[in-house]
């Protein structure tokens, strides 16, 4: 289910290279794989997962993940399950 798309982002500086749909970084649980916070599909594929796993339903959510991510996300966060655990310590509503 996407919540959350490219047409929802507040920022426009992210990359956007291309992926195979099985590869790790889009696709399946989060996990161990690196996250590249500068690369949107990697974000929205977080944010949707996030919003999925913890059954959020506004895109504006989705805008405060991003902006956690774009703008204070510390730069020792580095694999997608440390970025699960550091949003939701850190997202305020």
């Amino acid at each position: 289910m996407i919540l959350f798309s490219k047409r929802n982002l507040f920022y426009d500086d992210y990359k956007w290279s291309s992926y195979l749909n099985n590869d790790s970084r889009i696709h399946g649980k989060l996990d161990s794989t690196l996250f590249d916070h500068h690369e949107g599909n990697e974000v929205i594929y977080l944010i949707n997962k996030l919003m999925v796993l913890w059954d959020y339903r506004f895109s504006n959510t989705g805008n405060k993940m991003e902006k956690l991510i774009h703008d204070k996300l510390p730069p020792e966060i580095r694999t997608q399950e440390d970025v699960r655990d550091w949003i939701k310590a850190n997202l305020k509503f």
